[in-house]
C-alpha cells in the first residue's frame, strides 16, 4: 500500500508539468489506480493554492470517478441488474460521488420495515398494496414533484429518498424496491410518457400475461386495469404494443432512468453530462443484448 501512495504522490507531482506529453501517461496512469488515488488527490486540491493545477486535479476526479462508475454499472448489467435500487444508485453516483449504497439502502430498509409489520399472509394483493400505498403516500408523504422531466435532481433516487418528491420512474423504482423486499411481486412497467408498476403472477389466469392489475405510484399508488392503460395509449396517440404493458426487466428501468436523466441535462444545457449519460445507456443496452433473458 506504502509503495502505491509513494507512486501516487509521485504522479501528483508530476500533474503541474507543462509538458503534456508528461502529463498525459500521468493522468491515465491515475485513472487506472482509480479510487486509492481519489483521496490523495483531494488532499493535493486542498492544500494547493495554484488553481491551474486545483482544475487538473479536478479533472482527473472526475474522470475517475466516471471511470468507477462505469465499471460498476457494467459488473450490475453482467448480473442481470439483480438489485433494482443498487442500479439507481449508481446512477446517482455520476452526480454524488461520495453517496454509499448503505445511505440508500437503510432508508429503503427503514421503508420495508414498517410496512411489514402491518402485513400478513391473509390479505389479498390489493389490500397488500393498498397498506404500501397509505405508508408511502399518507405517511411518509411521497408524491409527485410539480418541477418537471428537466429537473435532472428528480432523477437521483437519494434525493427522491430525501425530499419525497419524484417522477413516475423514480417513485415507481423505490415502491418496487420495497415490494420486493417484501415479498411481492410488483413489476416495473416501462409505459411511454408515464410509467407504472404491475402485479404480476403467472397463474393468474383472468389475464393472459399474468398481470393482476397496474398501480401508478405518480398517482399515489392509483390501482388500474388493462383497459385503463390500453386507454392511455390511445390518448397519446401511440400503438399498442404488447411491450408497453408488460413487465420490464431491472435493467431496461434502469435504462429508462438514465434516458429521463439524459434528457434533463441536455435540456439545461449540461452537454457533457448528458453524453456520460448515453455512455452509461451503451453499457445496459449492450450488456442487455449480450444476455438472454
Amino acid at each position: 500500500m506504502d509503495r502505491i501512495k509513494d507512486e501516487i504522490n509521485a504522479l501528483v507531482n508530476l500533474l503541474d508539468d507543462p509538458d503534456k506529453s508528461v502529463r498525459q501517461p500521468v493522468v491515465e496512469r491515475l485513472t487506472q489506480l482509480g479510487r486509492p488515488a481519489v483521496k490523495l488527490l483531494e488532499k493535493t486540491w486542498e492544500t494547493s493554492s495554484d488553481q491551474y493545477l486545483q482544475s487538473r486535479i479536478e479533472n482527473v476526479i472526475s474522470t475517475i470517478q466516471q471511470g468507477m462508475v462505469r465499471k460498476e454499472l457494467k459488473d450490475w448489467t453482467d448480473c442481470r441488474g439483480e438489485q433494482l435500487i443498487y442500479g439507481a444508485y449508481l446512477i446517482a453516483k455520476s452526480q454524488y460521488p461520495a453517496l454509499e449504497f448503505d445511505a440508500v439502502d437503510e432508508q429503503i430498509e427503514a421503508l420495508r420495515a414498517q410496512i411489514w409489520l402491518e402485513l400478513n399472509d391473509q390479505l389479498t394483493a390489493i389490500e397488500k398494496v393498498r397498506i404500501i400505498n397509505h405508508f408511502l403516500f399518507s405517511e411518509h408523504k411521497f408524491n409527485r414533484s410539480v418541477r418537471g422531466v428537466q429537473s435532472p435532481q428528480l432523477f437521483f433516487i437519494n434525493h427522491v429518498l430525501d425530499t419525497r418528491k419524484g417522477l413516475p420512474v423514480s417513485l415507481s423504482i423505490i415502491y418496487a424496491e420495497i415490494a420486493a423486499r417484501l415479498d411481492m411481486s410488483v413489476k416495473c412497467v416501462d409505459l411511454p410518457y408515464n410509467f407504472l408498476l404491475c402485479y404480476h403472477d403467472p397463474t393468474y389466469l383472468d389475464d393472459p400475461d399474468g398481470i393482476m392489475f397496474y398501480i401508478n405510484p405518480y398517482t399515489r399508488g392509483t390501482i388500474l386495469g388493462r383497459p385503463e392503460v390500453t386507454n392511455f395509449l390511445k390518448e397519446q396517440k401511440l400503438e399498442i404494443k404488447h411491450e408497453y404493458t408488460q413487465p420490464c426487466s431491472n435493467i431496461e428501468a434502469i435504462e429508462r432512468l438514465t434516458e429521463g436523466l439524459r434528457f434533463a441535462y441536455s435540456a439545461s444545457r449540461m452537454d457533457e453530462k448528458a453524453a456520460f449519460m448515453e455512455e452509461l445507456l451503451q453499457i445496459m443496452r449492450q450488456g442487455n443484448h449480450d444476455q438472454s433473458w
